[in-house]
């Protein structure tokens, strides 16, 4: 139904906002030599934030194999984080 795609989608986004939030103020908080000031941290943050709310949001539209499926997929994709910041030289 329409409107289990839209409760995915709200709580989905607020929940990924929160976690990009969270992953960029976070980093004052750290040693200077861990503050690396690249949006490292604010992409940690929103990756995890984003498997979480998918996580969430699948769990509000009551599906359970959306819920750990996208919930996994995502935690998978957050590999290509450290793997972009190794090779981009302009971070």
């Amino acid at each position: 139904m329409l409107i289990d795609f839209i409760i995915f989608g709200v709580i989905d986004n607020v929940v990924m906002l929160l976690g990009m939030l969270c992953g960029v103020s976070i980093e004052k908080y750290f040693p200077k030599k861990y503050q690396v000031g690249s949006g490292f941290y604010g992409a940690v943050g929103a990756g995890l934030g984003n498997s979480f709310s998918d996580f969430c949001g699948g769990l509000g539209a009551t599906n359970m194999e959306l819920a750990i499926g996208s919930g996994l997929g995502c935690l998978i994709a957050l590999v290509l984080i450290p793997v972009y910041f190794k090779f981009n030289k302009e971070v």
